[in-house]
């Protein structure tokens, strides 16, 4: 299991193919580019996100990744618990029977790039414009500064916000949960 404290910003309304080709420009290597699909585990009622900020999710995106992010709702102090496993149904009846089932499920595609220790993963979700998240940790160590990086990337102009994707989705007028929630009767 992996505890972490995020290190991220997001960039909003990028360009996916004037991006993709300044990473190349800068010698970033991809390492992703492929669909992957996003499932929310919570109460029918949303209890772990109302009550407690926690947001649950299972990533398949080639392997099985869970997530558990903790202040959900206040992204400055957010953290999280990340684990590997190998099966999505295993993963999903664990859950169940803890009282979590599938709540919102999306497809979204992703382009990921590295230089150094940095990653660059696009983000293009089906209702938003796409949007590039950088994880910031090492980007000293990696000798940048975040206006440096953002310049190189033609991206300085662009507004940079510290918030999840669903917090994302808000900034233009669509609710995550709802706009992506499973449809019960058709589980059943």
């Amino acid at each position: 299991m992996n505890e972490y404290k995020e290190h991220e910003i997001k960039i909003l309304d990028v360009n996916i193919d004037d991006l993709q080709a300044r990473l190349v420009d800068l010698n970033a290597i991809k390492v992703f580019d492929d669909e992957r699909t996003i499932t929310v585990f919570d109460t029918e009622n949303l209890a772990y996100i109302n009550q407690k900020d926690k947001l649950i999710r299972i990533t398949e995106e080639g392997t099985v990744k869970v997530t558990m992010h903790v202040n959900q709702s206040k992204p400055e102090i957010k953290e999280g618990i990340k684990f590997k496993t190998s099966r999505m149904k295993e993963t999903a009846d664990f859950f169940h029977e803890l009282g979590l089932d599938p709540i919102c499920k999306v497809t979204s595609h992703r382009i990921s790039y590295e230089i150094g220790q940095i990653d660059f993963d696009i983000d293009k979700f089906p209702l938003i414009p796409p949007f590039l998240e950088i994880d910031i940790e090492h980007l000293e160590k990696e000798g940048w500064t975040v206006d440096q990086l953002l310049k190189a990337l033609g991206l300085e102009e662009n507004k940079v916000v510290v918030m999840g994707t669903e917090d994302i989705h808000k900034l233009y007028g669509i609710n995550y949960f709802e706009a992506y929630k499973i449809n019960r009767d058709k589980v059943k």
